[in-house]
């Protein structure tokens, strides 16, 4: 737990990075940023995409930030099946709702307290999301 709570991170990577914490209720009352996410969720969830390999929640991806080449693995879920630590990522988080729909190649971009992140898609992985209650 000490280790947890005193933990030093200074990449794109941590899991503490605020783009991959919920983007909480601001982002739910913006009715524009609401509707771009929806939008992003319901194509995601289509057959296209499904034959396409593009992101969509359970999906597990590897990312390479364009500035510092780090890379990271992580898994869009429900908010959930939230656990940052382990880089199960919400939807709904900055870098969850950029990746929606998204393929390999394709860049992502995450803005979060006026500080931009691009993302490069590397890899996606489909597989089937586990119930919450399994």
């Amino acid at each position: 737990m000490l280790k947890r709570a005193f933990r030093f991170c200074k990449t794109s990577v941590c899991p503490s990075n605020p783009i991959f914490q919920e983007a909480g209720q601001q982002m739910l009352i913006d009715p524009v940023e609401l509707s771009i996410l929806l939008n992003r969720l319901e194509f995601s969830e289509s057959k296209e995409a499904l034959m396409e390999k593009r992101i969509r929640v359970g999906t597990s991806v590897v990312l390479r930030n364009v500035k510092t080449m780090e890379q990271v693995k992580v898994r869009l879920v429900p908010p959930e099946m939230v656990d940052t630590d382990s880089y199960l990522v919400s939807f709904i988080s900055p870098l969850g709702s950029s990746l929606l729909g998204l393929r390999v190649g394709d860049m992502a971009t995450v803005i979060v307290k006026d500080i931009s992140i691009k993302w490069e898609v590397l890899t996606v992985n489909q597989n089937r999301l586990a119930s919450v209650d399994a």
